[in-house]
C-alpha cells in the first residue's frame, strides 16, 4: 500500500505515474468509476481496454455526469474502445438530482491473478490524472503484500452497479442510448458561464497556477494506409485590445473571432461550424437582443507552458455584425485571464484547433504556429 498526494509536485504522485506503471501487457481486467470523466485521458486506457476486449476479459465503466456535464462524446469514445457489447463488458452513466456521484476508484486484474487498484480523489480528466489539481490517494497490489479481500472489494463495489437495476444508472451499448441521456438532460448539459472576476481579483496575485506533473500519451498513429481525419485550425495575431492592454478605455475581457485571412463566412462559421456541436445556451442581453454561448474546454499551452483544460466562454450575438463591429463571436477569457494580466501577448499568435476527436485546444507562441 502507498499513498499519493500530488502536494508533493512530484511526478511520482500524480495518478497518471500510476496508471503508466499498472495498464501494461498483463492487464486482463479493468474496472473504473469516477464522478467527472473527460475522453482526454483515454489515451491512458487505450493499450489496455484492446488487450482486455481481445481476451475477453472483464471491462465494467461508471461515468459520472452531475449536473449533466459529461458530454456524449466522450461517452461514445468509451464505447467505441470498449467494443460491441458483449457478456463480459459494461458501461454505465450514472447521475443523480440533489446529490453527485462522487467515487473515484481503478481496478485491474493479471494474467497470472494478482490485482492492483486506486482509491482517491482524482476523478477521470485531464486535470485530475495529470494533478493540475491537488490530488490524494491510496495505491494497492496484491504483489505488494496488500489484502486480496480488500482489492476485491474494489472491484465488487464497481460490478454491483450491473447486477440488477440500479437507480440514477443507465447501461449504455450504443448510439440511440446516448441520445436518450442527451435528451433526459443526463449529458452535454453547458457548464455555467464562468463568474467575470472582480477588479480585487484580476489585481491579486494570490496563489499559483498549478502545472502538470506528467502528460497524458500520445494517441497512436493511425494504421498504414488509412487517413486521419484533418485537425480543424483557425490562427490570428492578437492585437492589443485582444491582449488587453488597450491605452484608452475599459478592456473588453475577450479576442473577437473573425476573419483573420480565412476564406470563411466568420460572421456565422464559428458558431455554425468551428464550435457547431458544442451545448450553445440561448439567452438575451443586457439589452434585450439574443446571445448564445458554449463553454468548451481548451486544452492550453501558453509560449510553450501547459496549463490543462481549461472551459472558455464562446459567445454568439448576430447584432454584433449590424453594430459594425464586423464579429460576432467572442472567445472570453475568464479562466486565463492572469495570464494576460501578467504578461504582455500583444503581437504573439493565437491558434485554436479542434482535432478529429472534437477535442479543442488552445496555444499561444511567439511565431505564427503554422509557420
Amino acid at each position: 500500500m502507498r499513498y499519493i498526494d500530488s502536494n508533493s509536485r512530484h511526478a511520482d504522485d500524480a495518478l497518471g505515474s500510476w496508471l503508466e506503471q499498472v495498464l501494461d501487457e498483463d492487464v486482463a481486467g479493468l474496472r473504473w468509476q469516477a464522478g467527472f470523466f473527460g475522453g482526454e485521458i483515454l489515451d491512458y486506457f487505450r493499450p489496455a481496454m484492446g488487450r482486455v476486449r481481445a481476451a475477453g476479459g472483464p471491462l465494467r465503466v461508471l461515468i459520472g455526469s452531475n449536473n449533466g456535464v459529461t458530454r456524449s462524446k466522450d461517452v461514445a469514445q468509451v464505447l467505441q474502445l470498449a467494443g460491441p457489447p458483449r457478456a463480459e463488458q459494461r458501461v454505465g452513466v450514472v447521475s443523480f438530482t440533489g446529490g453527485f456521484y462522487h467515487p473515484k476508484s481503478i481496478h485491474i486484474t493479471r494474467t497470472d491473478g494478482s490485482s492492483a487498484a486506486y482509491v482517491g480523489s482524482a476523478n477521470l480528466t485531464k486535470n485530475g490524472i495529470t494533478s493540475v489539481n491537488i490530488e490524494a490517494g491510496i495505491v494497492l497490489d496484491t504483489r505488494h503484500g496488500d489484502d486480496v479481500d480488500c482489492l476485491a472489494d474494489v472491484a465488487s463495489a464497481v460490478d454491483w452497479w450491473f447486477a440488477d437495476y440500479r437507480d440514477g444508472m443507465t447501461v449504455v451499448e450504443g448510439q440511440p442510448d446516448i441520445e436518450a441521456l442527451i435528451a433526459a438532460g443526463v449529458l452535454d448539459r453547458p457548464l455555467p458561464p464562468p463568474v467575470p472576476p472582480t477588479e480585487a481579483k484580476m489585481k491579486s496575485r494570490h496563489g499559483s497556477r498549478l502545472k502538470p506533473l506528467v502528460k497524458i500519451p500520445n494517441p497512436p498513429p493511425p494504421p498504414a494506409g488509412s487517413a486521419a481525419a484533418p485537425t480543424v485550425e483557425w490562427t490570428k495575431k492578437l492585437s492589443a485590445s485582444d491582449a488587453q492592454r488597450k491605452k484608452t478605455g475599459n478592456q473588453r475581457g475577450s479576442i473577437t473571432l473573425v476573419k483573420a485571412g480565412y476564406d470563411i463566412d466568420a460572421q456565422r462559421y464559428f458558431r455554425r461550424d468551428f464550435f457547431e456541436g458544442e451545448p450553445w445556451v440561448k439567452d438575451k442581453t443586457s439589452t434585450g437582443e439574443p446571445i448564445e454561448t458554449a463553454t468548451v474546454p481548451f486544452i492550453t499551452t501558453v509560449l510553450g507552458n501547459p496549463l490543462g483544460t481549461i472551459p472558455l466562454m464562446v459567445s454568439y450575438a448576430p447584432n454584433r455584425e449590424a453594430n459594425q463591429d464586423n464579429y460576432t463571436s467572442l472567445l472570453h477569457l475568464e479562466g486565463i485571464s492572469d495570464v494576460f494580466r501578467d504578461q504582455d501577448l500583444t503581437d504573439r499568435w493565437l491558434q485554436l484547433t479542434r482535432d478529429e476527436t472534437g477535442r479543442f485546444a488552445l496555444n499561444i507562441t511567439d511565431v505564427d504556429p503554422r509557420i
